[in-house]
């Protein structure tokens, strides 16, 4: 982010506007908001769309846009335009551009670019009452900013921790003013201090998380803060070299894992790390931890948390020793761990930080997988297009490295994005692939996720019987892996075919046992459960209050506008101050 740029735009705090180094007025709050709407939506809107969001009480609103865009005209040229092209308008930017809140949001930031960044909200001060369709959708837009935000400058105080600690410990303070009850955050902070050799530093941040913890949440601070506390280089007992122990218990950390036996795989993984650190071998090391990171981030036993200090380590570790291919994958299950919890601003932000790292890498694989899930996270929050754009780019790459077993996965994201775009026969072929190729390749942890896609895509299609076997297939598959994503998806597809037959109670028994499964343990995929919910207070009509603020806490996190939507039916008016997170 040079300093040469003709146009800076900041939204991130209180709006300003420089061409050429010179702040340059744009007056009133609808133009700000009319800008920021053109900057940051995902498609383009009609000059109906945006009337109606930001002047639907007003006597003219076409009239009312023609004004606010005339002092957005003004405001921008000569160095930026706005373009109308099939009837939806867009911002066209000059290449040196720099509009702070689409950095944060569309790209892995350097630490100077982070450390440049501010840290107020979208539109700061700013309040749209007569606009409820804009408020609402700004938002959103807030905290998916955020979210953004505070994952960028974390990722840069984990790449400053060693080289530049002070730097670092700025950055990580200003993530923790945006979420102070960070498990990670506090984690990096107590790391940093016993990098420096500072232990009482340390030792003082741990006991003040502790106090906040307790203060605002009435429970303990995790242990994990204290982890690196205890971190030490313990002599090896092996009977060889530590070095080749570490690398045979990775091996067989990873079989465990393979084979489902997570408990003795996190156990071969601890003492991996463990013996690697003995040898000071900090390859190794990284390998090791990375593996750990990952069995506790797919064992389904809600065990994220603990995993993203430890992959915080292993990101420092793999890049000091320059495997950007490794650091690629942490970057990947990093953000993984908050796609799963719909927070996609700060997914986003590490699945763009895994493909730049992939791209340096020359590693097909890890790109493919990467821009799978970031293709996956567009989709939740409502960028159809984006995310059609972005898997394929992830089913090219996987293509390319004849990578048939995720593939397999990426292609039954496509088979649900059509789902969305209501391409259904489209969806059912896809998703009859990407099926024959998990079973082909062995991959049957994925089956019961892509059976419910198929499931969906028939049942759409009217073939009812055939959709009620496949979701029964799923269920029981489900069921005997214990997975309740799988579970709960399942029985949300069996809940629309007794909800079609106009058997409504049992639906609704279903669907409320779909979210009670989805939910049994905290590290599940929050996008399933958020959908089951939605469904539920439909088809209650929003009767039940706690189901209506499970859900909307859910669809305003992510955010996911589409569900937000279909629930703003059953709510009263609130002011974003008043939205649960």
């Amino acid at each position: 982010m040079g300093d040469a740029v003709t146009l800076r735009i900041r939204l991130i705090g209180r709006p300003e506007l420089e061409r050429d180094g010179v702040a340059h007025p744009l007056a009133g709050h609808k133009p700000w908001a009319l800008l920021t709407y053109l900057l940051l939506a995902s498609r383009g809107p009609t000059r109906r769309e945006l009337a109606e969001r930001l002047w639907s009480d007003a006597d003219d609103p076409l009239a009312a846009l023609r004004w606010a865009l005339l002092q957005v005209r003004r405001a921008l040229d000569p160095e930026a335009r706005i373009i109308e092209s099939a009837g939806r308008l867009a911002v066209e930017l000059p290449r040196d551009a720099y509009v702070d809140a689409r950095v944060v949001l569309s790209r892995a930031l350097e630490p100077r670019d982070a450390a440049a960044l501010g840290t107020g909200e979208l539109l700061e001060g700013f309040a749209f009452a007569d606009a409820p369709a804009f408020d609402d959708w700004l938002a959103l837009e807030r905290q998916r900013v955020a979210s953004a935000l505070r994952e960028a400058l974390r990722w840069a105080a984990t790449m400053l921790a060693r080289s530049s600690p002070d730097e670092a410990l700025r950055l990580a303070e200003r993530a923790l003013a945006l979420d102070p009850l960070s498990d990670p955050l506090h984690e990096l902070v107590v790391d940093i201090h016993v990098g420096r050799g500072d232990r009482n530093a340390a030792e003082a941040h741990a006991a003040r998380a502790d106090r906040r913890y307790r203060e605002d949440l009435g429970t303990p601070a995790p242990e994990t803060i204290r982890r690196p506390l205890d971190r030490a280089t313990v002599p090896s007992t092996a009977r060889v070299a530590p070095a080749v122990t570490a690398k045979a218990l990775v091996r067989s950390a990873q079989a465990r894992m393979e084979a489902g036996e997570y408990d003795s795989a996190v156990s071969a993984a601890r003492r991996a790390a463990a013996e690697a650190a003995a040898a000071g071998d900090d390859a190794i090391e990284a390998r090791a931890l990375t593996t750990l990171g990952s069995i506790l981030i797919h064992s389904v036993r809600g065990r994220d948390r603990e995993s993203l200090g430890i992959l915080a380590r292993a990101f420092q570790l793999a890049t000091h020793v320059g495997d950007l291919a490794l650091a690629s994958e942490i970057a990947r299950e990093t953000g993984y761990v908050a796609f799963l919890a719909a927070d996609y601003g700060s997914a986003e932000q590490s699945f763009h930080r895994a493909i730049e790292l992939a791209e340096r890498a020359g590693d097909p694989i890890q790109l493919g997988k990467a821009l799978t899930f970031l293709g996956a996270s567009q989709m939740d929050r409502g960028d159809l297009e984006g995310s059609d754009t972005t898997l394929r780019r992830a089913l090219a790459a996987l293509d390319a490295a004849t990578e048939r077993r995720f593939r397999s996965f990426a292609l039954s994201f496509v088979a649900r994005l059509r789902l969305r775009q209501e391409r259904d026969a489209e969806a059912r072929e896809l998703a009859r692939e990407a099926l024959a190729s998990a079973r082909e390749t062995g991959w049957h942890g994925i089956v019961p996720w892509i059976l419910t896609f198929e499931g969906e895509a028939e049942l759409r299609l009217g073939d009812v019987a055939r959709a009620s076997e496949l979701f029964e297939e799923a269920f029981a598959l489900g069921s005997e892996m214990g997975d309740p994503c799988w579970e709960g998806l399942s029985l949300r597809g069996l809940a629309h075919i007794e909800w079609r037959a106009g058997r409504k109670g049992k639906a609704r028994e279903m669907l409320a046992d779909a979210h009670a499964r989805c939910s049994r343990v905290p590290d599940t995929l929050w996008w399933a459960d958020a959908v089951i919910l939605t469904d539920l207070v439909e088809l209650e009509s929003g009767s039940d209050a706690g189901h209506l603020q499970a859900a909307l806490g859910i669809a305003r996190r992510g955010p996911m506008p589409d569900l937000a939507q279909r629930l703003r039916r059953y709510t009263p008016r609130q002011t974003p101050s008043q939205t649960p997170r």
